[in-house]
């Protein structure tokens, strides 16, 4: 569990009277929660269950209303919902730009996006293959929000009677060569349910075939498990 806050100690000092101090530097005021939950369970001596969930708000109260860009929450990549590049996913259900394609018509997610509020939970099922090789299948889902409501974009922000139609679901396999030192991690994320499309087209096989969505899925390299 992770609490933060900044930006208190200029208010005891009574230098946040402007969105500067120090002559034009910016500062910022804030609270973020994160917690994130994680299970393991030892299913026999060469397999395991593992379970996560991870939930954050960042909620900016400063005269300037804005977070410092590290504090945003993202979504995607090889710690979170694989199926999606790092910081790729959401906010909410809002479109990719529809310049942001490929040769096919396929989304490029090139767009980094960034939000207030984060929801996401995997599921990974560990087996040890052969030697220093595991093996493994996981499920990913979530998204992030923001929570002001930007003209235009209503659907990137967090509404408690549409959110769940907002979860973004991946799935995927990996391979672990495990060197006891260091785990070298290969994960291969597929995306099953992608909020950014539109209704109806938004489940694996509806917009685009399942060769297309396997083609366009997203190989992860990381260092150690995702968690």
């Amino acid at each position: 569990m992770f609490l933060e806050l900044g930006g208190h100690s200029l208010s005891i000092l009574g230098l946040d009277k402007d969105t500067t101090i120090f002559g034009g530097l910016q500062y910022y005021k804030f609270a973020k929660f994160n917690p994130d939950f994680r299970q393991y369970f030892r299913l026999s001596r060469n397999s395991t269950l593992a379970y996560r969930v991870n939930m954050g708000v960042a909620i900016p109260y400063g005269r300037n209303k804005a977070l410092p860009y590290e504090k945003y929450f993202s979504a995607g990549g090889s710690n979170s919902i694989r199926a999606w590049r790092p910081r790729r996913l959401g906010p909410g259900a809002l479109r990719t730009d529809s310049t942001d394609v490929n040769e096919n018509g396929y989304p490029k997610y090139s767009i980094e996006q960034l939000g207030q509020i984060l929801l996401e939970t995997s599921i990974e099922y560990r087996q040890k293959l052969f030697g220093f090789v595991n093996g493994a299948v996981f499920v990913d889902a979530g998204n992030i929000w923001r929570y002001v409501n930007v003209p235009g974009q209503s659907s990137a922000t967090f509404k408690f009677n549409q959110f769940y139609n907002q979860i973004a679901v991946g799935s995927g396999a990996g391979l672990r060569l495990d060197f006891s030192f260091l785990i070298l991690r290969f994960d291969y994320g597929v995306k099953i349910y992608d909020p950014a499309r539109d209704p109806g087209q938004r489940w694996i096989g509806q917009q685009f075939t399942v060769a297309d969505e396997i083609k366009n899925g997203v190989l992860n390299i990381g260092i150690g498990y995702p968690f």
